[in-house]
């Protein structure tokens, strides 16, 4: 009689990103499904849950605890929830003991699709002009659910091959915000290599066309 073997395969580990706009959260379902990352589950915070720290921590800890999640994110622009550099730091030890790690962007989460460009050359604490870069290099760029539903649709597909050298900026970028404000403008390294630790690398084999 043949005898049946064990399955000794380790359960993957699973992330949650709780997002603190709709648009912040489309953006990161698109890189959950062109990455293919099967065990990263995104969710927007609800209204009245997502325009202040400590309610967004409460919240993604609470999902945290329910879908027992390995790791858990809250991910907010300064301008989101009207943060400042004296708010977050208060709230790092929050938010460590409801076990929520922050990814946060000051001033703005669009901070992330600029670091794809290059790296500011000292800290910006406005993000109007940054932006208008932006809208030069992305035709029909808005930060907007409606953009991330129609023409921004492949956004994170076609940002993708400048992933790596976006982190790279993030980190150089870091060293300048941390002189000008005392903290990091961005925790997005740091995400990106729990990301890597969880959920692996990506598979981007079936993404070979992009609509235009």
């Amino acid at each position: 009689m043949k005898t049946r073997k064990k399955n000794t395969t380790e359960p993957k580990q699973t992330l949650l990103l709780v997002c603190a706009t709709e648009a912040e959260a489309l953006y990161f379902s698109q890189m959950r499904k062109d990455c293919r990352y099967v065990n990263l589950t995104v969710m927007q915070a609800p209204e009245g849950r997502n325009d202040d720290i400590k309610d967004l921590v409460d919240f993604t800890g609470r999902q945290r605890s329910r879908g027992r999640f390995d790791s858990a994110w809250v991910l907010f622009g300064f301008d989101d929830v009207g943060a400042t550099v004296e708010s977050v730091k208060e709230m790092e030890e929050y938010a460590a003991r409801k076990k929520v790690k922050l990814l946060y962007f000051n001033p703005s989460f669009e901070l992330w699709f600029i670091l794809h460009l290059g790296a500011p050359g000292s800290f910006v604490s406005d993000i109007t002009p940054l932006r208008e870069k932006l809208k030069s290099a992305i035709p029909g760029y808005e930060l907007s659910p409606e953009y991330f539903l129609t023409k921004g649709l492949n956004l994170h597909i076609k940002l993708f091959p400048r992933h790596s050298a976006a982190d790279i900026n993030a980190r150089n970028y870091n060293q300048a915000a941390r002189l000008a404000t005392g903290l990091d403008a961005t925790t997005m390294p740091a995400f990106n290599e729990d990301l890597t630790a969880i959920c692996g690398l990506a598979d981007m084999s079936h993404n070979q066309k992009v609509r235009r």
